[in-house]
Protein backbone atom coordinates (compact mmCIF):
# COMPACT_ATOMS: atom_id res chain seq x y z
CA UNK A 1 0.00 0.00 0.00
CA UNK A 2 2.85 2.42 0.79
CA UNK A 3 4.41 1.99 -2.67
CA UNK A 4 1.35 3.04 -4.65
CA UNK A 5 1.54 6.81 -4.04
CA UNK A 6 5.16 6.83 -5.31
CA UNK A 7 4.41 5.45 -8.75
CA UNK A 8 3.01 8.66 -10.28
CA UNK A 9 6.17 10.49 -9.18
CA UNK A 10 8.45 8.20 -11.17
CA UNK A 11 9.81 9.58 -14.41
CA UNK A 12 7.71 8.02 -17.22
CA UNK A 13 10.86 6.64 -18.88
CA UNK A 14 11.68 4.80 -15.63
CA UNK A 15 8.46 2.79 -16.00
CA UNK A 16 9.26 1.44 -19.47
CA UNK A 17 9.77 -2.30 -19.82
CA UNK A 18 13.22 -3.36 -21.11
CA UNK A 19 11.80 -4.46 -24.48
CA UNK A 20 9.91 -1.20 -25.00
CA UNK A 21 12.97 0.77 -23.86
CA UNK A 22 15.11 -0.94 -26.53
CA UNK A 23 12.46 -0.50 -29.24
CA UNK A 24 12.20 3.24 -28.57
CA UNK A 25 15.99 3.56 -28.50
CA UNK A 26 16.37 1.86 -31.89
CA UNK A 27 13.66 4.13 -33.31
CA UNK A 28 15.42 7.25 -32.03
CA UNK A 29 18.72 6.08 -33.51
CA UNK A 30 16.91 5.56 -36.82
CA UNK A 31 15.70 9.18 -36.66
CA UNK A 32 19.24 10.47 -36.19
CA UNK A 33 20.53 8.25 -38.99
CA UNK A 34 17.87 9.38 -41.47
CA UNK A 35 18.74 13.03 -40.83
CA UNK A 36 22.46 12.42 -41.26
CA UNK A 37 22.07 10.19 -44.32
CA UNK A 38 19.89 12.62 -46.25
CA UNK A 39 22.44 15.38 -45.80
CA UNK A 40 24.92 13.44 -47.98
CA UNK A 41 22.93 10.89 -50.00
CA UNK A 42 22.38 13.07 -53.07
CA UNK A 43 26.02 14.09 -53.44
CA UNK A 44 26.98 11.37 -55.92
CA UNK A 45 23.55 11.41 -57.57
CA UNK A 46 23.60 15.15 -58.41
CA UNK A 47 24.78 14.75 -62.03
CA UNK A 48 22.01 12.21 -62.74
CA UNK A 49 19.40 14.40 -61.02
CA UNK A 50 20.33 17.48 -63.04
CA UNK A 51 20.44 15.40 -66.22
CA UNK A 52 16.92 14.04 -65.72
CA UNK A 53 15.17 16.95 -64.02
CA UNK A 54 16.90 19.81 -65.84
CA UNK A 55 19.20 22.67 -64.94
CA UNK A 56 22.96 23.08 -64.87
CA UNK A 57 25.90 23.11 -62.48
CA UNK A 58 24.59 26.21 -60.71
CA UNK A 59 21.74 24.14 -59.26
CA UNK A 60 24.12 21.77 -57.42
CA UNK A 61 24.79 24.11 -54.55
CA UNK A 62 21.09 24.81 -53.93
CA UNK A 63 20.10 21.14 -53.78
CA UNK A 64 22.57 20.74 -50.93
CA UNK A 65 22.17 24.19 -49.40
CA UNK A 66 18.35 24.05 -49.17
CA UNK A 67 18.58 21.03 -46.85
CA UNK A 68 21.50 22.49 -44.89
CA UNK A 69 19.76 25.81 -44.34
CA UNK A 70 16.41 24.59 -43.03
CA UNK A 71 17.87 21.73 -40.98
CA UNK A 72 20.38 24.09 -39.33
CA UNK A 73 17.96 26.95 -38.74
CA UNK A 74 15.31 24.72 -37.19
CA UNK A 75 17.72 22.99 -34.79
CA UNK A 76 17.77 25.68 -32.04
CA UNK A 77 14.00 26.22 -32.31
CA UNK A 78 13.26 22.51 -31.87
CA UNK A 79 15.75 22.26 -29.03
CA UNK A 80 14.32 25.21 -27.10
CA UNK A 81 10.69 24.27 -27.65
CA UNK A 82 11.37 20.71 -26.51
CA UNK A 83 12.69 22.05 -23.20
CA UNK A 84 9.53 24.12 -22.76
CA UNK A 85 6.78 21.84 -24.09
CA UNK A 86 8.19 18.30 -24.27
CA UNK A 87 9.95 16.36 -27.04
CA UNK A 88 7.59 13.58 -28.21
CA UNK A 89 5.05 15.62 -30.18
CA UNK A 90 7.73 17.84 -31.69
CA UNK A 91 9.71 14.81 -32.85
CA UNK A 92 6.67 13.10 -34.36
CA UNK A 93 5.66 16.35 -36.07
CA UNK A 94 9.18 16.89 -37.39
CA UNK A 95 9.30 13.33 -38.68
CA UNK A 96 6.00 13.91 -40.50
CA UNK A 97 7.44 17.04 -42.17
CA UNK A 98 10.59 15.10 -43.12
CA UNK A 99 8.57 12.30 -44.72
CA UNK A 100 6.36 14.76 -46.60
CA UNK A 101 9.46 16.44 -48.01
CA UNK A 102 10.94 13.05 -48.93
CA UNK A 103 7.79 12.01 -50.80
CA UNK A 104 7.67 15.26 -52.78
CA UNK A 105 11.40 14.98 -53.57
CA UNK A 106 10.78 11.54 -55.04
CA UNK A 107 7.90 12.84 -57.18
CA UNK A 108 9.43 16.18 -58.21
CA UNK A 109 9.42 16.89 -61.94
CA UNK A 110 11.20 20.25 -61.86
CA UNK A 111 14.33 21.53 -60.19
CA UNK A 112 12.41 24.31 -58.44
CA UNK A 113 10.03 21.83 -56.81
CA UNK A 114 12.88 19.50 -55.87
CA UNK A 115 14.79 22.30 -54.14
CA UNK A 116 11.65 23.42 -52.30
CA UNK A 117 10.97 19.84 -51.19
CA UNK A 118 14.58 19.52 -49.98
CA UNK A 119 13.99 22.62 -47.86
CA UNK A 120 10.85 21.03 -46.36
CA UNK A 121 12.77 17.82 -45.76
CA UNK A 122 15.51 19.73 -43.94
CA UNK A 123 12.93 21.51 -41.79
CA UNK A 124 11.86 18.14 -40.43
CA UNK A 125 15.42 16.81 -40.23
CA UNK A 126 16.26 19.46 -37.63
CA UNK A 127 13.86 17.71 -35.24
CA UNK A 128 15.20 14.23 -36.04
CA UNK A 129 18.78 15.21 -35.31
CA UNK A 130 18.24 17.37 -32.22
CA UNK A 131 15.33 15.67 -30.49
CA UNK A 132 16.50 12.18 -31.42
CA UNK A 133 19.81 12.80 -29.66
CA UNK A 134 18.17 14.58 -26.72
CA UNK A 135 15.73 11.72 -26.16
CA UNK A 136 18.56 9.18 -26.33
CA UNK A 137 20.19 11.18 -23.54
CA UNK A 138 16.88 11.24 -21.61
CA UNK A 139 16.54 7.45 -21.85
CA UNK A 140 20.23 6.80 -21.11
CA UNK A 141 21.38 9.42 -18.57
CA UNK A 142 24.98 9.48 -17.26
CA UNK A 143 23.91 7.55 -14.15
CA UNK A 144 23.33 4.53 -16.42
CA UNK A 145 26.93 4.27 -17.51
CA UNK A 146 26.92 1.17 -19.70
CA UNK A 147 23.79 2.14 -21.59
CA UNK A 148 25.05 5.62 -22.41
CA UNK A 149 28.44 4.29 -23.55
CA UNK A 150 26.63 1.98 -25.97
CA UNK A 151 24.47 4.83 -27.21
CA UNK A 152 27.47 7.10 -27.82
CA UNK A 153 29.14 4.29 -29.74
CA UNK A 154 26.00 3.71 -31.79
CA UNK A 155 25.66 7.43 -32.54
CA UNK A 156 29.28 7.63 -33.69
CA UNK A 157 28.80 4.65 -36.00
CA UNK A 158 25.67 6.25 -37.44
CA UNK A 159 27.54 9.52 -38.01
CA UNK A 160 30.29 7.67 -39.87
CA UNK A 161 27.79 5.64 -41.90
CA UNK A 162 25.84 8.78 -42.75
CA UNK A 163 28.98 10.62 -43.84
CA UNK A 164 30.44 7.78 -45.91
CA UNK A 165 27.46 5.56 -46.64
CA UNK A 166 25.30 8.42 -47.93
CA UNK A 167 27.36 9.12 -51.07
CA UNK A 168 27.83 5.38 -51.69
CA UNK A 169 24.11 4.66 -51.36
CA UNK A 170 23.24 7.65 -53.53
CA UNK A 171 25.56 6.47 -56.28
CA UNK A 172 24.30 2.89 -56.20
CA UNK A 173 20.64 3.95 -56.31
CA UNK A 174 21.27 6.47 -59.10
CA UNK A 175 23.01 3.80 -61.20
CA UNK A 176 20.71 0.84 -60.57
CA UNK A 177 17.33 1.86 -59.13
CA UNK A 178 16.93 5.55 -59.93
CA UNK A 179 17.85 8.57 -57.80
CA UNK A 180 14.25 9.00 -56.59
CA UNK A 181 14.68 5.92 -54.39
CA UNK A 182 17.16 7.88 -52.29
CA UNK A 183 14.09 9.72 -50.98
CA UNK A 184 11.41 7.03 -51.20
CA UNK A 185 13.39 4.66 -48.98
CA UNK A 186 12.84 7.12 -46.13
CA UNK A 187 9.09 6.46 -46.18
CA UNK A 188 8.85 2.86 -44.87
CA UNK A 189 11.54 3.45 -42.25
CA UNK A 190 10.05 6.76 -41.16
CA UNK A 191 6.49 5.45 -40.95
CA UNK A 192 7.64 2.51 -38.83
CA UNK A 193 9.43 4.92 -36.48
CA UNK A 194 6.31 7.11 -36.22
CA UNK A 195 4.24 4.08 -35.25
CA UNK A 196 6.71 3.13 -32.51
CA UNK A 197 7.00 6.65 -31.10
CA UNK A 198 3.23 7.21 -31.06
CA UNK A 199 2.46 3.90 -29.39
CA UNK A 200 5.46 3.32 -27.13
CA UNK A 201 7.12 6.63 -26.17
CA UNK A 202 5.41 8.27 -23.16
CA UNK A 203 4.61 11.97 -23.32
CA UNK A 204 6.78 13.84 -20.85
CA UNK A 205 6.29 17.56 -20.33
CA UNK A 206 8.40 19.81 -18.10
CA UNK A 207 7.18 19.88 -14.53
CA UNK A 208 6.42 23.60 -14.74
CA UNK A 209 5.39 25.32 -17.95
CA UNK A 210 7.32 28.52 -18.60
CA UNK A 211 5.10 31.63 -18.45
CA UNK A 212 5.16 34.27 -21.15
CA UNK A 213 4.38 34.76 -24.81
CA UNK A 214 5.95 32.91 -27.70
CA UNK A 215 9.18 34.64 -28.74
CA UNK A 216 8.06 35.24 -32.33
CA UNK A 217 10.51 38.10 -32.97
CA UNK A 218 13.41 36.03 -31.67
CA UNK A 219 12.48 33.03 -33.81
CA UNK A 220 12.23 35.15 -36.97
CA UNK A 221 15.49 36.98 -36.33
CA UNK A 222 17.34 33.76 -35.51
CA UNK A 223 16.00 31.97 -38.57
CA UNK A 224 16.72 34.88 -40.93
CA UNK A 225 20.17 35.55 -39.48
CA UNK A 226 21.28 31.92 -39.66
CA UNK A 227 19.79 31.49 -43.15
CA UNK A 228 21.67 34.47 -44.58
CA UNK A 229 24.93 33.49 -42.87
CA UNK A 230 24.79 29.89 -44.08
CA UNK A 231 23.77 31.00 -47.57
CA UNK A 232 26.80 33.29 -47.71
CA UNK A 233 29.11 30.49 -46.57
CA UNK A 234 27.56 28.05 -49.05
CA UNK A 235 28.02 30.51 -51.93
CA UNK A 236 31.63 31.06 -50.85
CA UNK A 237 32.30 27.33 -50.68
CA UNK A 238 30.77 26.70 -54.11
CA UNK A 239 33.26 27.00 -56.97
CA UNK A 240 31.39 26.90 -60.31
CA UNK A 241 33.66 25.87 -63.13
CA UNK A 242 36.63 25.81 -60.76
CA UNK A 243 36.47 29.60 -60.24
CA UNK A 244 37.02 30.86 -56.70
CA UNK A 245 34.23 33.04 -55.33
CA UNK A 246 35.89 35.84 -53.31
CA UNK A 247 34.72 36.93 -49.88
CA UNK A 248 34.07 40.36 -51.42
CA UNK A 249 31.63 38.92 -53.97
CA UNK A 250 28.44 41.04 -53.65
CA UNK A 251 26.15 38.07 -53.02
CA UNK A 252 28.50 36.51 -50.45
CA UNK A 253 29.23 39.78 -48.67
CA UNK A 254 25.59 40.87 -48.59
CA UNK A 255 24.44 37.55 -47.12
CA UNK A 256 27.17 37.43 -44.49
CA UNK A 257 26.84 41.05 -43.36
CA UNK A 258 23.03 40.83 -43.38
CA UNK A 259 23.06 37.61 -41.41
CA UNK A 260 25.52 38.89 -38.80
CA UNK A 261 23.53 42.12 -38.44
CA UNK A 262 20.32 40.20 -37.76
CA UNK A 263 22.05 37.96 -35.24
CA UNK A 264 23.44 41.04 -33.50
CA UNK A 265 19.93 42.52 -33.39
CA UNK A 266 18.75 39.25 -31.83
CA UNK A 267 20.72 39.94 -28.62
CA UNK A 268 18.62 42.87 -27.28
CA UNK A 269 15.41 41.15 -28.41
CA UNK A 270 16.27 38.02 -26.41
CA UNK A 271 17.19 40.07 -23.36
CA UNK A 272 13.66 41.47 -23.26
CA UNK A 273 11.81 38.25 -24.13
CA UNK A 274 9.99 36.57 -21.24
CA UNK A 275 10.67 33.10 -22.74
CA UNK A 276 13.58 33.59 -25.19
CA UNK A 277 14.14 31.06 -27.96
CA UNK A 278 17.87 31.52 -27.37
CA UNK A 279 18.51 31.91 -23.61
CA UNK A 280 21.48 34.32 -23.41
CA UNK A 281 22.10 33.33 -19.79
CA UNK A 282 23.60 30.08 -21.06
CA UNK A 283 26.32 32.00 -22.90
CA UNK A 284 27.34 33.73 -19.68
CA UNK A 285 28.67 30.34 -18.63
CA UNK A 286 32.23 30.35 -19.97
CA UNK A 287 32.32 26.57 -20.19
CA UNK A 288 29.17 26.33 -22.33
CA UNK A 289 30.40 29.00 -24.76
CA UNK A 290 33.87 27.47 -24.96
CA UNK A 291 32.47 23.98 -25.65
CA UNK A 292 30.38 25.35 -28.53
CA UNK A 293 33.47 27.07 -29.94
CA UNK A 294 35.48 23.85 -29.61
CA UNK A 295 32.80 21.91 -31.52
CA UNK A 296 32.90 24.53 -34.29
CA UNK A 297 36.69 24.25 -34.67
CA UNK A 298 36.68 20.45 -34.44
CA UNK A 299 34.32 20.38 -37.42
CA UNK A 300 36.47 22.85 -39.37
CA UNK A 301 39.51 20.65 -38.71
CA UNK A 302 38.04 17.33 -39.83
CA UNK A 303 35.98 18.42 -42.83
CA UNK A 304 38.87 18.80 -45.33
CA UNK A 305 40.00 15.23 -44.70
CA UNK A 306 36.71 13.74 -45.83
CA UNK A 307 36.56 16.01 -48.88
CA UNK A 308 40.14 16.14 -50.18
CA UNK A 309 41.64 12.75 -49.27
CA UNK A 310 39.29 10.93 -51.69
CA UNK A 311 40.55 13.33 -54.41
CA UNK A 312 44.11 12.41 -53.52
CA UNK A 313 43.46 8.68 -53.65
CA UNK A 314 41.54 8.85 -56.93
CA UNK A 315 43.27 11.58 -58.96
CA UNK A 316 46.83 11.39 -57.63
CA UNK A 317 47.16 7.68 -56.82
CA UNK A 318 44.74 6.46 -59.52
CA UNK A 319 42.53 4.33 -57.26
CA UNK A 320 38.86 3.62 -57.93
CA UNK A 321 36.12 5.19 -55.83
CA UNK A 322 35.65 1.87 -54.01
CA UNK A 323 39.34 1.54 -53.14
CA UNK A 324 39.39 5.21 -52.13
CA UNK A 325 36.58 4.55 -49.67
CA UNK A 326 38.46 1.57 -48.23
CA UNK A 327 41.59 3.67 -47.77
CA UNK A 328 39.56 6.05 -45.60
CA UNK A 329 38.65 3.23 -43.21
CA UNK A 330 41.42 4.15 -40.70
CA UNK A 331 39.75 7.56 -40.26
CA UNK A 332 36.36 5.95 -39.67
CA UNK A 333 37.78 3.30 -37.34
CA UNK A 334 39.55 6.03 -35.38
CA UNK A 335 36.34 8.05 -35.09
CA UNK A 336 34.40 5.07 -33.76
CA UNK A 337 37.10 3.95 -31.32
CA UNK A 338 37.76 7.52 -30.22
CA UNK A 339 34.13 8.20 -29.50
CA UNK A 340 33.58 4.97 -27.58
CA UNK A 341 36.76 5.45 -25.54
CA UNK A 342 35.85 9.06 -24.84
CA UNK A 343 32.38 8.15 -23.59
CA UNK A 344 33.75 5.33 -21.42
CA UNK A 345 36.45 7.49 -19.83
CA UNK A 346 34.16 10.45 -19.21
CA UNK A 347 31.34 8.38 -17.76
CA UNK A 348 33.59 6.23 -15.57
CA UNK A 349 35.86 8.99 -14.25
CA UNK A 350 33.46 11.92 -14.38
CA UNK A 351 36.22 14.07 -15.92
CA UNK A 352 35.61 15.62 -19.33
CA UNK A 353 38.44 18.10 -19.84
CA UNK A 354 41.48 15.77 -20.09
CA UNK A 355 39.83 13.55 -22.70
CA UNK A 356 38.66 16.46 -24.83
CA UNK A 357 42.11 18.10 -24.68
CA UNK A 358 43.69 14.85 -25.79
CA UNK A 359 41.31 14.69 -28.74
CA UNK A 360 42.19 18.23 -29.82
CA UNK A 361 45.88 17.39 -29.60
CA UNK A 362 45.46 14.23 -31.69
CA UNK A 363 43.51 15.91 -34.48
CA UNK A 364 46.05 18.73 -34.59
CA UNK A 365 48.95 16.27 -34.88
CA UNK A 366 47.09 13.99 -37.28
CA UNK A 367 46.24 16.78 -39.72
CA UNK A 368 49.63 18.52 -39.40
CA UNK A 369 51.25 15.31 -40.66
CA UNK A 370 49.68 15.92 -44.08
CA UNK A 371 52.21 18.69 -44.70
CA UNK A 372 54.45 15.76 -45.69
CA UNK A 373 51.96 14.26 -48.17
CA UNK A 374 53.44 13.52 -51.61
CA UNK A 375 52.41 11.52 -54.66
CA UNK A 376 54.49 8.59 -53.37
CA UNK A 377 53.54 8.58 -49.68
CA UNK A 378 52.94 4.99 -48.58
CA UNK A 379 49.38 3.89 -47.78
CA UNK A 380 50.60 2.68 -44.39
CA UNK A 381 51.74 6.18 -43.48
CA UNK A 382 48.53 7.89 -44.66
CA UNK A 383 46.56 5.26 -42.74
CA UNK A 384 48.48 6.14 -39.56
CA UNK A 385 47.77 9.85 -40.03
CA UNK A 386 44.10 9.17 -40.73
CA UNK A 387 43.83 6.95 -37.63
CA UNK A 388 45.31 9.71 -35.45
CA UNK A 389 42.92 12.30 -36.90
CA UNK A 390 39.98 9.93 -36.41
CA UNK A 391 40.91 9.23 -32.80
CA UNK A 392 41.10 12.99 -32.24
CA UNK A 393 37.72 13.57 -33.86
CA UNK A 394 36.04 10.93 -31.67
CA UNK A 395 35.79 13.20 -28.60
CA UNK A 396 34.03 15.86 -30.67
CA UNK A 397 31.35 13.37 -31.75
CA UNK A 398 30.18 12.29 -28.31
CA UNK A 399 32.38 13.77 -25.61
CA UNK A 400 31.58 17.37 -26.44
CA UNK A 401 27.87 16.61 -26.47
CA UNK A 402 28.07 14.88 -23.08
CA UNK A 403 30.00 17.82 -21.60
CA UNK A 404 27.64 20.39 -23.13
CA UNK A 405 24.51 18.61 -21.91
CA UNK A 406 25.88 18.38 -18.39
CA UNK A 407 27.20 21.92 -18.01
CA UNK A 408 23.67 23.38 -18.17
CA UNK A 409 20.58 22.79 -16.01
CA UNK A 410 18.47 19.76 -16.94
CA UNK A 411 15.68 22.10 -18.03
CA UNK A 412 17.95 23.48 -20.79
CA UNK A 413 19.32 20.15 -22.03
CA UNK A 414 17.46 20.24 -25.36
CA UNK A 415 18.70 23.77 -26.02
CA UNK A 416 22.27 22.71 -25.22
CA UNK A 417 22.06 19.69 -27.53
CA UNK A 418 20.74 21.92 -30.32
CA UNK A 419 23.50 24.46 -29.77
CA UNK A 420 26.16 21.76 -30.01
CA UNK A 421 24.69 20.36 -33.23
CA UNK A 422 24.21 23.81 -34.79
CA UNK A 423 27.74 25.06 -34.17
CA UNK A 424 29.16 21.90 -35.71
CA UNK A 425 27.01 22.39 -38.82
CA UNK A 426 28.09 26.01 -39.14
CA UNK A 427 31.69 24.89 -38.63
CA UNK A 428 31.35 22.48 -41.54
CA UNK A 429 29.99 25.21 -43.83
CA UNK A 430 32.71 27.63 -42.73
CA UNK A 431 35.42 25.02 -43.23
CA UNK A 432 34.27 24.32 -46.78
CA UNK A 433 34.14 28.04 -47.55
CA UNK A 434 37.73 28.46 -46.34
CA UNK A 435 39.29 25.36 -47.92
CA UNK A 436 37.75 25.51 -51.38
CA UNK A 437 39.67 28.66 -52.38
CA UNK A 438 42.97 27.17 -51.14
CA UNK A 439 42.54 24.26 -53.53
CA UNK A 440 41.05 26.13 -56.46
CA UNK A 441 44.06 28.40 -56.77
CA UNK A 442 45.69 25.35 -58.36
CA UNK A 443 45.08 24.65 -62.04
CA UNK A 444 44.90 20.97 -61.16
CA UNK A 445 44.91 19.31 -57.72
CA UNK A 446 48.35 18.07 -56.74
CA UNK A 447 49.42 15.97 -53.78
CA UNK A 448 51.13 18.98 -52.23
CA UNK A 449 48.09 21.23 -52.68
CA UNK A 450 45.74 18.64 -51.19
CA UNK A 451 48.08 17.86 -48.30
CA UNK A 452 48.75 21.47 -47.35
CA UNK A 453 45.04 22.34 -47.55
CA UNK A 454 44.22 19.56 -45.09
CA UNK A 455 47.22 20.35 -42.89
CA UNK A 456 46.81 24.14 -42.66
CA UNK A 457 43.08 23.98 -42.00
CA UNK A 458 43.28 21.08 -39.56
CA UNK A 459 46.27 22.40 -37.62
CA UNK A 460 44.93 25.92 -37.14
CA UNK A 461 41.42 24.73 -36.28
CA UNK A 462 42.79 22.04 -33.96
CA UNK A 463 44.88 24.59 -32.06
CA UNK A 464 41.87 26.89 -31.75
CA UNK A 465 39.78 23.98 -30.43
CA UNK A 466 42.55 23.27 -27.93
CA UNK A 467 42.56 26.92 -26.81
CA UNK A 468 38.78 26.91 -26.39
CA UNK A 469 38.88 23.74 -24.29
CA UNK A 470 41.54 25.24 -22.01
CA UNK A 471 38.94 27.86 -21.04
CA UNK A 472 36.44 25.24 -19.83
CA UNK A 473 36.05 23.91 -16.36
CA UNK A 474 36.06 20.18 -15.75
CA UNK A 475 32.36 19.30 -16.08
CA UNK A 476 31.25 16.79 -13.44
CA UNK A 477 28.54 14.32 -14.39
CA UNK A 478 25.58 14.09 -11.99
CA UNK A 479 25.39 10.96 -9.85
CA UNK A 480 28.91 9.88 -10.79
CA UNK A 481 29.68 8.47 -7.36
CA UNK A 482 26.52 6.36 -7.30
CA UNK A 483 26.90 4.77 -10.72
CA UNK A 484 27.94 1.34 -9.51
CA UNK A 485 24.62 0.29 -8.04
CA UNK A 486 22.19 0.99 -10.93
CA UNK A 487 24.64 0.11 -13.69
CA UNK A 488 23.62 -3.52 -13.80
CA UNK A 489 19.94 -2.79 -14.32
CA UNK A 490 20.77 -0.07 -16.79
CA UNK A 491 22.87 -2.42 -18.88
CA UNK A 492 20.03 -4.91 -18.97
CA UNK A 493 17.70 -2.23 -20.25
CA UNK A 494 20.15 -0.93 -22.82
Amino acid sequence: MTALPEIPHLHPYEQLTPSRHRLITYSLLACVFLAMLDGTVIGTALPRIVEQVGGDDSWYVWLVTAYLLTSSVSVPVYGRFSDLYGRRRLLVGGLGIFLLGSAVCGLAGSMELLIAARAVQGLGAGALLTLGMALVRDLHPPSRTEGLIRMQTALSVLMVLGMVGGPVLGGVLADHAGWRWAFWLNLPVGLAVVAVLVRALPEHRPTAAAPGRLDTAGILLLAAGLSLTLTGLSLKGHAPGGHVVPWTDPAVLTCLLGGLALLALLVPVERRASVPVLPLRLFRDRTYSALLAAGFFFQVAVLPIGIFLPLYFQYIRGHTATVSGLLLLPLLIGMTLGNRTTAALILRTGRTKPVLLTGAGLITAGTAAFFALTATTSPALTSLWLLAAGLGTGPAMGGLTIATQNCVPQADMGTATAGSALTKQIGGAFGLACTQPLLNHQTAPTATALGTTVAWTGTLAGLLALAALLLTRNVTLPGKRTVAQPAGKASERA
